[in-house]
């Protein structure tokens, strides 16, 4: 077996047996966390939902993010740690795009 498939392998192991208590999934906010992991070890991006009312759907970090506004077009757009630089009350998705695999 590949070293890096192996190591991966034991990533997504301890990351599923750290989520699960028997054989059940422990509620819906751990099942979030688990799948998060899981996509953050594989590196893949994903679109959040942006609502400038629920502090739980803003970046948590300054920087680029990749963001889908309400006219249809995606842009880069910085997040300047307390709001979006411009565009702000436009801005329906953002995602931060990662790395491909290696």
């Amino acid at each position: 077996m590949d070293k890096n498939k192996r190591i991966m392998e034991q990533q997504l192991t301890e990351i599923v047996e750290k989520h699960l208590e028997g054989n059940y999934l422990v509620g819906n906010d751990n099942k979030a966390k688990m799948i998060s992991d899981i996509l953050v070890l594989f590196n893949v991006s994903y679109w959040v939902a942006f609502d400038w009312d629920k502090p739980e759907t803003r970046p948590t970090k300054y920087g680029k993010y990749f963001v889908h506004r309400k006219d249809g077009k995606v842009h880069w757009e910085t997040w300047n740690g307390s709001g979006w630089a411009y565009n702000g009350n436009v801005i329906t998705y953002w995602m931060e795009v990662k790395p491909p695999c290696s």
